[in-house]
């Protein structure tokens, strides 16, 4: 009888254990990233709010792919050349495959100031809003110039003009398509800053904040933007898709598609932002080519911006090449 009993208290014992793990384990899910040991994968869910689901937004291989090892060896040579020309001070590139997840990086850890590149999460931010809320890109903002000017801008393009009410499908063209300033301003003062928050840290990006002068992020935390859109994991399928045709028809031209066929997709958008006497330039570019589609994100600091812009030409330029025969 008394070994009965024993025998009922350690398998008692045991069920609880088991079950705290579990718990554990579901918790640590919902927050977020998570990685299991010796697990191949590293699953980021966003924290919902809702008891009973918690989306996955990404999953990523947590080893480099040896496929691009040829090809990351290449570009170290041509980002070398240029660094000992002086024509460049940092760098940094990520490449993704879409269709396997294979990936590389050079430069994982460098830091970069995004400039416009934080265009694109307030995009995503006012299509979420239209997701929840239908009907918010119908919405007009009148548009009244501030007294403060803006950042310079070696590239421009065509701006809204104060005094006019515009929608917000209006504004966020602009603002991707045209990289214009005046809209972004206009978008940035109606967000709530709390929901705006929440989207970096569902993609466990550090949150970003305007008055932030010294603000950097990574080629590959800034990758993570894209990649919600092209699996429709943040956004749904229609709004994502809206998403991507706006960065597709980004007038910029000279970086990443300057080398790229006319005929080929490239949804992408630009950023540009010094301090003192650097100047940070970067890319982020979904390519459409063929049926291998590939992200490639590319940050460069240097004090010409010009020339940072003709690195990335022949990063872009370099990878497309290879990227068939790879």
């Amino acid at each position: 009888m008394i070994t009965l009993l024993i025998i009922l208290i350690i398998s008692l014992a045991l069920n609880i254990i088991f079950a705290v793990k579990n718990v554990s384990a579901s918790k640590k899910q919902a927050i977020g990233s998570v990685t299991e040991p010796g697990s191949k994968l590293t699953i980021l869910r966003e924290n919902s709010g809702k008891q009973l689901i918690h989306p996955l937004l990404l999953a990523e291989l947590n080893a480099e792919s040896p496929r691009f090892s040829s090809l990351k060896w290449e570009l170290t040579r041509t980002i070398n050349e240029w660094a000992n020309l002086g024509k460049i001070t940092m760098v940094s590139v990520y490449l993704k495959d879409l269709n396997t997840s294979d990936w590389m990086c050079l430069g994982a850890d460098a830091g970069f100031l995004p400039g416009s590149l934080m265009k694109v999460p307030i995009m995503i931010y006012y299509l979420k809003a239209e997701e929840e809320h239908p009907g918010v890109l119908k919405t007009e903002y009148l548009y009244v110039k501030p007294k403060n000017g803006f950042p310079s801008q070696e590239f421009k393009g065509d701006s809204i003009t104060p005094g006019k009410k515009y929608t917000v499908a209006e504004l966020l063209r602009y603002m991707i398509d045209e990289s214009d300033n005046n809209a972004t301003y206009l978008l940035s003062t109606h967000i709530d800053q709390d929901r705006y928050r929440k989207l970096f840290l569902d993609l466990d990006i550090p949150p970003y904040e305007v008055q932030n002068n010294t603000y950097t992020i990574t080629a590959r935390q800034y990758s993570k933007f894209f990649r919600v859109l092209y699996n429709a994991t943040y956004l749904n399928e229609q709004l994502s898709s809206y998403g991507l045709h706006l960065l597709s028809g980004c007038n910029f031209k000279e970086g990443m598609v300057k080398e790229i066929p006319k005929g080929i997709t490239v949804a992408h958008k630009f950023g540009e932002r010094g301090i003192n006497y650097d100047m940070d330039f970067s890319e982020s570019a979904i390519v459409y080519y063929n049926s291998q589609p590939y992200l490639l994100t590319i940050m460069t600091r240097g004090r010409d911006v010009k020339q940072q812009t003709g690195l990335v030409s022949e990063i872009s330029r370099k990878i497309f090449l290879k990227y068939r025969d790879i």
